[in-house]
């Protein structure tokens, strides 16, 4: 039975920014966890994992997928990406980063129609719940789109594995046995 791990978290600005040497550090000890994340995720039979592209965890998040699966492992990488456009204001090496991460991905799903509105990344994030059966979350406990994943895969009563961004402390967050 194939199982679906969706990835939610924090863009660059709170990941050490976008460039330099802090950021590097933070987002390169990320991508080596989350490379153990997805090794320890197929160990437990999850084969497919979804991601929503966006700039930060997203993209790591996917690099880490793609890295596991370049080393033969038989997983599936699904992009979800709020609309057709969404990477169009980005940077140009931004945009090329994601072409690429798309170009590699078994699937890319565009959730919703062009043009941009903010809600579209919310029916996004719960596409990605609603399609997978457990949520890792990248989060150092603000809100924003990553607090509002979080709180909508609670509400579906799935299982979520938070990771704090700068000290990589995991903790699993399960839901209630009885739903009622």
């Amino acid at each position: 039975m194939s199982k679906t791990l969706c990835f939610t978290g924090h863009r660059p600005n709170k990941l050490g920014g976008y460039t330099g040497p802090k950021a590097e550090k933070i987002q390169g000890d990320l991508f080596n966890h989350l490379v153990s994340v997805v090794s320890r995720a197929f160990s437990k039979g999850f084969d497919t994992f979804i991601s929503g592209g966006a700039l930060g965890v997203d993209q790591i998040a996917a690099k880490a997928v793609l890295f596991i699966k370049d080393h033969n492992t038989p997983i599936k990488l699904v992009i979800a990406k709020p609309f057709p456009s969404q990477s169009c204001k980005w940077p140009e090496s931004s945009q090329k980063q994601f072409n690429w991460i798309c170009s590699q991905a078994d699937k890319v799903v565009d959730v919703s129609p062009d043009p941009y509105t903010r809600e579209k990344m919310q029916v996004r994030n719960e596409w990605m719940v609603d399609n997978s059966v457990a949520c890792c979350a990248v989060s150092n406990g603000t809100g924003g789109g990553t607090g509002n994943c979080i709180k909508y895969a609670q509400s579906q009563f799935k299982p979520i594995l938070k990771i704090d961004p700068y000290t990589l402390e995991e903790k699993w967050y399960l839901p209630p046995k009885n739903k009622w």
